[in-house]
């Protein structure tokens, strides 16, 4: 991520806070983000088309008009290559604010509720934060849990106990 793009999300954190949507920013700015496909991204990139005419359709599709100022000032400072960066970095300091860590979770096959709860609760009292989990299945993992959060990985698969096991015996 660009130093820019923390710069700009930070911006758009304090607008939001003073009229207090950051929540509501963060929805319409995923909306936002989900909805834009190549040829969106395409136009809104492309040098020979006027920022006046990028920022019409800006103006005409985003309701939100803190969400739809911001891309505006993008487009204005030919900066919309950062919008999806601008969308992480706002992502990672709104979750670091309210304390919210995204955790990952590889397994063989789908976690049971049971267990994605009791993964939440460990890794909250562990962390003290809320945990957002996401459940990814990886039909290589022969058994066993990789988890990988803030940066970290966790690799309790039956993979990796392997894999060291084979190069400890090829020494």
């Amino acid at each position: 991520m660009s130093y820019v793009a923390v710069q700009y999300a930070e911006a758009l954190l304090g607008l939001s806070s003073e009229s207090n949507k950051v929540e509501e920013v963060l929805e319409d700015y995923k909306n936002f983000n989900a909805a834009l496909d190549e040829e969106i991204y395409k136009f809104l990139n492309h040098p020979k088309i006027s920022k006046k005419n990028k920022k019409e359709i800006i103006n005409n599709t985003v309701e939100n008009s803190l969400l739809k100022n911001f891309i505006c000032v993008l487009i204005d400072n030919s900066r919309i290559d950062l919008l999806e960066d601008c969308f992480n970095e706002y992502i990672k300091i709104v979750n670091n604010q309210n304390k919210v860590m995204n955790v990952f979770a590889y397994t063989g096959k789908e976690l049971s509720n049971e267990q994605m709860t009791q993964l939440v609760s460990n890794l909250g009292k562990k962390h003290n934060r809320k945990i957002e989990l996401v459940n990814i299945v990886d039909v290589s993992i022969v058994g066993g849990i990789r988890i990988e959060y803030d940066g970290n990985v966790l690799d309790e698969t039956i993979n990796n106990y392997l894999q060291g096991l084979k190069a400890n015996l090829t020494k």
